[in-house]
């Protein structure tokens, strides 16, 4: 979603300043965005190549939650509504405008709400047929698969309001979506994803079944037995969906025009889109670039090089130090700008609670004052801030009345005594009877390699857990690995960064038993069923007051159960060519927008 993760929605912001190391154009403190009023032309064959830090896993919105495959999919997969990046506020893209919503007073839907939702008249799909209703039911059809894997689990979480859909038989662009409950962020939600039902499904496979009856949990263990939904769920999954430039489209500005693993993925315009036709009153349809392309980099060196050297034209996430350095440098002066927007995302270890060494608390609040988070920004990351949760701190309902858990051996020794933790046999590390055996504290913190920060805080963190006699041992998975190992929950502790957007925080997705499942988002074994309905009560709560209050009340909840490391925020390193012109800042992952630039 985020990070996608995944896009959420707006509330009420105190967004922060954005610092540059140049003189900025003018800043709203308010929309978090660098206003720009540069103006330049659009060549016929502009180009924009850009880093990615990880490989792009699937080219499916319903089957990814990589920031960077995001990235790529919102050019090719607009959503019905979206967040304008610039006056951060929700905007109709395919639709034609917000959804008429309604709350449902009869019938067996009475309680519900209906979100009415018409398309542009104008939008159309690839192969120039027009984008439907249908198109919509389909991709909810498809998403509530119950046999589709990959990061389909953790969107059903998100998404699992949708009950129903509903086309209108005079005007197939017109359509309307059931929610069975209230939901902070229910508009944006049901406002996302929709595919094309004549590519994805040509032999019209999901058309036998209802999305009312795949939601109907009375249906469920039917499905789960159903071959053909099964069969359907690897094809829907397989390469030829998710990698194949003949098999993927949608309705977005660029098309799939080439995939090399490891080495780039180029996004070409479309001739005669649709979106020009409306651009000028839709400018999220802007489609300046003629080619778009995505190159992983994981090094920040070697990105900084390729930067240099003119094979990329912008980097973001730029190690700290290298990006202090790179920005006093000749070249950048005279050929780049640089930029350090804030950006919504946060770093944390993450604990498996279901592990009996780490089932108690005391002891992974323990580790948490064993981490020197004060030492990480002042020596390791002087672009962060420590948080004491997973909201990020310029949000109005983030705790401001909570304090970081800061490194205190002695804090740390006591919790670890208090839940049964001794070196009984002197050996250096702190030791207790589990089920009749001998257990050492002993844990794998996994990282992603090629990763010095990374690889610097673990050192950091393995040294002061050291001195509370905790093993810490710090293990690189590449990525690809590490997911995989979080999926089947087999692990101690893991690092990972997650990334959200402009909009308001859903702890459902992370923190509910709902998405305690493989492929789920809550690799943490977290929650029970009292913590899952003050989920699910903040979920549904309208009133700004009382949302507050909910926030609040979660936050403390999970600084109390620490099921992880929360460890800071940071701002973004940006350097971009100064070829380009209209080039803006947004709060808004991933902080820049191609699609409007010029030259």
């Amino acid at each position: 979603m985020k990070n996608k993760v995944l896009t959420l929605t707006l509330f009420c912001l105190s967004l922060l300043f954005i610092n540059s190391c140049k003189t900025d154009p003018k800043v709203d403190p308010q929309k978090g965005v660098q206003e720009d009023t540069s103006v330049g032309v659009v060549p016929p064959n502009m180009t924009v190549s850009m880093r990615h830090r990880k490989e792009v896993d699937y080219i499916n919105p319903l089957l990814t939650y990589s920031g960077e495959a995001i990235q790529v999919c919102s050019y090719m997969f607009p959503t019905l509504l979206d967040y304008d990046p610039f006056k951060v506020e929700i905007t109709p893209v395919i639709a034609k405008s917000r959804p008429v919503i309604e709350e449902v007073k009869e019938g067996e839907r009475a309680g519900w709400v209906k979100y009415t939702f018409e398309i542009r008249e104008e939008a159309v799909w690839d192969d120039g047929s027009p984008v439907i209703g249908k198109d919509y039911a389909f991709a909810m059809k498809a998403l509530f698969n119950p046999h589709l894997k990959l990061g389909a689990p953790a969107l059903r979480g998100y998404l699992g309001l949708i009950r129903d859909v509903e086309l209108d038989p005079a005007n197939p662009k017109k359509f309307a979506v059931f929610t069975n409950e209230k939901y902070i962020i229910a508009e944006y939600a049901v406002g996302l994803f929709i595919l094309p039902e004549h590519k994805y499904d040509p032999d019209k496979v999901l058309a036998g079944y209802t999305l009312g009856d795949l939601r109907n949990p009375k249906l469920a263990d039917q499905f789960k037995k159903d071959e053909t939904l099964k069969s359907y769920a690897e094809l829907f999954s397989s390469a030829k969906y998710t990698r194949d430039p003949d098999f993927i489209g949608g309705c977005g500005a660029y098309k799939l025009e080439e995939w090399i693993p490891g080495e780039r993925i180029v996004l070409v315009r479309k001739d005669n889109w649709w979106g020009d036709k409306v651009n000028d009153e839709v400018t999220m349809l802007k489609a300046n670039p003629k080619k778009l392309i995505f190159r992983p980099v994981s090094d920040g060196t070697t990105a900084l090089t390729m930067l240099k050297d003119g094979e990329l034209d912008i980097v973001t996430q730029l190690p700290d130090d290298q990006f202090i350095e790179f920005r006093e440098s000749e070249i950048a002066k005279k050929s780049f700008e640089t930029h350090t927007p804030p950006y919504y995302g946060y770093s944390y270890y993450g604990f498996n609670t279901k592990n009996p060494k780490l089932n108690d608390k005391r002891v992974r609040q323990a580790i948490a004052h064993l981490f020197d988070v004060d030492k990480v920004i002042k020596n390791i990351k002087p672009f962060a801030e420590p948080i004491v949760g997973p909201f990020h701190p310029s949000r109005p309902y983030y705790h401001k009345g909570l304090k970081p858990r800061l490194y205190d051996l002695e804090k740390a020794k006591g919790l670890l005594s208090d839940a049964g933790w001794k070196d009984s046999n002197n050996n250096g590390t702190v030791d207790k009877m589990i089920d009749g055996a001998l257990v050492e504290l002993e844990l794998e913190l996994l990282i992603t390699p090629a990763n010095k920060v990374s690889s610097s805080m673990g050192l950091l963190f393995q040294d002061g857990a050291k001195s509370a006699g905790v093993r810490v041992n710090v293990v690189e998975k590449e990525d690809k690995a590490l997911r995989a190992q979080l999926r089947t929950r087999d692990f101690d502790l893991f690092a990972r960064g997650i990334g959200s957007d402009v909009s308001g925080d859903d702890p459902k997705q992370f923190w509910h038993t709902d998405s305690d499942v493989p492929g789920g988002s809550n690799r943490f074994g977290f929650g029970n069923a009292e913590t899952d309905k003050m989920i699910d009560d903040l979920r549904s709560e309208l009133d700004p007051v009382k949302l507050d209050a909910r926030y609040k009340a979660f936050q403390e909840l999970l600084y109390e159960e620490q099921p992880a490391i929360f460890l800071y925020v940071t701002k973004n390193r940006v350097a971009v060519s100064k070829k380009f012109k209209n080039v803006k800042n947004s709060i808004k992952p991933p902080g820049y927008f191609p699609n409007y630039w010029t030259e």
